[in-house]
């Protein structure tokens, strides 16, 4: 058994994440795509090619809408066929099928969970790093491999460097100090970008530091995986 590397990709950067295919296919890394808002999607070609690569293609929701919010304004079943059925539609329209679900602005509760695990395979949400701490110290973002078959959420850490043509976000170091945790503990380490860019007006993962990402995680013998890939839910 060895560790995983879970990298996800938010929103509808279909021609940026298209143009980092020979990145993922040098490192033998499989990745997921969570798409939201589909009338955004500039090339839906692009993303049936980064399927046919063997990257799994999830949904992040039709309006990009908070599922907390949401489901504790309306019901579930409102937050089901606002933005979950038109989202999974969009998707099967271009002969894709989404298993699994991000949540927008990893804004999620135990009743949104409920509500979309009887949809989805798994969900993957998302947390900041706190101040002065490492993401290799934050244990949500690590699953013991032995234990994904019982987990359906899976909790993420920021891996975009930029926002609007800046820096921000955390460093190379403390992300490869994650994948050495991952390696060392055979444990599922989950991440989340959204452009693959070297600079873009929103969030934004440089290819240089994806291309290091993969390379480091190669190297530890971490197995770069899609959700599509993860073992079905027990």
């Amino acid at each position: 058994m060895s560790g995983i590397l879970l990298l996800t990709f938010d929103d509808f950067f279909v021609p940026e994440w298209r143009a980092a295919r020979e990145v993922f296919r040098a490192h033998g890394a499989r990745v997921t795509f969570f798409v939201s808002e589909p009338w955004q999607v500039r090339s839906w070609a692009g993303l049936r090619d980064l399927a046919a690569d063997g990257h799994s293609v999830g949904a992040h929701g039709f309006r990009h809408l908070r599922a907390d919010e949401r489901v504790a304004e309306a019901s579930g079943a409102a937050y089901l066929r606002e933005e979950i059925e038109p989202c999974l539609a969009a998707l099967a329209a271009e002969g894709l099928r989404a298993r699994s679900f991000a949540y927008p602005n990893s804004a999620r509760s135990p009743a949104s969970d409920t509500v979309l695990t009887t949809v989805f395979d798994r969900l993957r949400g998302g947390r900041g790093v706190p101040d002065g701490a490492e993401p290799a110290d934050v244990g949500d973002f690590f699953v013991p491999v032995a234990e994904l078959p019982r987990r359906r959420v899976l909790i993420g850490a920021g891996a975009d460097n930029g926002r609007m043509f800046r820096p921000r976000g955390l460093t190379d170091a403390a992300l490869l100090g994650a994948l050495r945790r991952a390696a060392d503990r055979e444990e599922a380490l989950t991440l989340y970008a959204h452009a693959i860019a070297p600079a873009h007006e929103a969030n934004y993962l440089a290819p240089d530091r994806l291309d290091r990402l993969l390379a480091e995680a190669a190297r530890l013998g971490l197995r770069c995986l899609g959700f599509d890939d993860l073992p079905a839910p027990a």
